[in-house]
């Protein structure tokens, strides 16, 4: 599940909001250059999400239970580790018009100054 909260940079001291997570249907990934965030639903990803909840142990989330379910037991494709999937994702999210890659693991950036230096404040929003 995803959050939305206010932040201030550190560098800068502007204020603004930042959306952090995905939720049970998506991912969110950030630009590693500029900071923008592209959702990747699950349905656009395809193969490689059901290859990935293949090998989870787990379902992916309580939402998604019953379907991962019905993943685990007849999905015949080989389970992708978890590095791999998103190394899949990635390259599927292209790039960002700034140049930059959209990665799992990217900070959130200041859109006024690109600081990673933020001060996260109140949660505003809890999403899927």
């Amino acid at each position: 599940m995803g959050q939305t909260y206010e932040a201030e940079c550190k560098e800068c001291g502007y204020k603004f909001e930042v959306s952090e997570g995905g939720g049970f249907t998506f991912h969110q990934l950030r630009c590693d250059t500029c900071g923008a965030s592209r959702n990747m639903s699950f349905k656009i990803i395809g193969e490689p999400h059901l290859r990935y909840v293949k090998g989870l142990q787990v379902p992916y989330s309580m939402a998604t239970a019953e379907s991962d379910r019905r993943i685990q037991e007849n999905y015949p494709g080989e389970p992708l580790s978890e590095s791999d999937y998103h190394a899949a994702v990635e390259t599927m999210a292209g790039k960002c018009r700034c140049g930059g890659l959209y990665r799992f693991r990217a900070s959130p950036r200041c859109p006024k100054c690109r600081s990673t230096q933020l001060a996260k404040g109140e949660i505003t929003e809890c999403y899927d």
